[in-house]
């Protein structure tokens, strides 16, 4: 399932502070006292904090590792975008694996909110792409669905977005934590995280090229305002399931297939690099 890419990490020793007082409080000091004055110490080392530029600026975080920087420059047209015409869709481009050479992109409108009940979502597969190289320009053929052929859309400098001739703009990796990663285990393979609901997801798994080998596993991501870290959950993909010890008599024994990940958008983490999904057998994957 999942094998071994070590990476070598430097475990940094963390310090704690904590808020001691001189004195402890008198038996006729009320509960209410105490909390109060510690709240008062508490807002003067905060506003000390904030009105110090110098011991502000030794929280902030380091400069990008190198393997963040590189993680992040090797970022290309590649991703999942959102369409806003379609917000229950989903469009992933990746380059194609032929020698031809372009891409070719997966989409979904989705089913919209009002639609009638029991309406299936449609899913268009390998529609082709064309790549102008050396240019941000890609060209799209949406006759397949009754729209028009060669519509050239413009990537972004910051290769995050593509705008197309009607002004409509397509969004790439907008939850975040989702796009194309590249597993260094298997150089021909792919692993496409894209949001399914609320917090649950749905990643295609593949470890050849050839779509026919792909697997999609269903995980949950924590809470994305922790980001730039969270953890990530994936379901029954290692082929292994392991059981929470028993606590009482009465209680159940829990079993199942879940391995968690750590997700990370920090560029100074010298453990969990920018754009990456780390896992307790230390393989990593990195987005592109």
């Amino acid at each position: 399932a999942f094998s071994s890419q070590h990476h070598g990490a430097r475990t940094s020793a963390t310090k704690t502070s904590q808020l001691m007082m001189s004195s402890s409080p008198s038996s006729s000091q009320s509960r209410r006292d105490v909390l109060s004055h510690a709240a008062s110490v508490a807002a003067v080392g905060l506003s000390a904090l904030i009105l110090d530029p110098n011991t502000a600026a030794a929280f902030k975080p380091g400069p990008p590792t190198a393997q963040s920087a590189a993680n992040k420059a090797a970022e290309s047209y590649q991703g999942v975008y959102s369409d806003p015409n379609h917000p229950e869709g989903y469009r992933v481009i990746m380059a194609s694996s032929g020698k031809g050479g372009g891409a070719t992109m997966t989409l979904s409108d989705g089913v919209e909110k009002d639609a009638p009940e029991g309406t299936e979502e449609k899913t268009y597969k390998n529609i082709p792409v064309a790549i102008t190289e050396g240019s941000n320009e890609l060209s799209f053929d949406f006759s397949f669905k009754g729209g028009p052929k060669g519509v050239v859309g413009i990537l972004s400098n910051d290769k995050q977005s593509i705008t197309f001739p009607d002004g409509n703009t397509w969004k790439k990796n907008a939850n975040l934590y989702d796009g194309i990663y590249k597993d260094a285990n298997y150089p021909n393979g792919y692993r496409i995280i894209r949001k399914l609901k609320s917090t649950k997801t749905i990643t295609e798994v593949n470890n050849t090229g050839d779509p026919k080998d792909s697997i999609f596993i269903k995980g949950n991501h924590g809470s994305l305002f922790s980001i730039p870290t969270t953890a990530f959950a994936f379901y029954d993909y290692t082929g292994k399931e392991t059981c929470t010890e028993k606590l009482c008599r009465s209680c159940e024994v829990v079993c199942k297939d879940e391995v968690v990940g750590q997700f990370s958008l920090q560029e100074s983490n010298t453990v969990f690099s920018y754009g990456t999904i780390t896992f307790p057998d230390k393989t990593i994957w990195t987005r592109i």
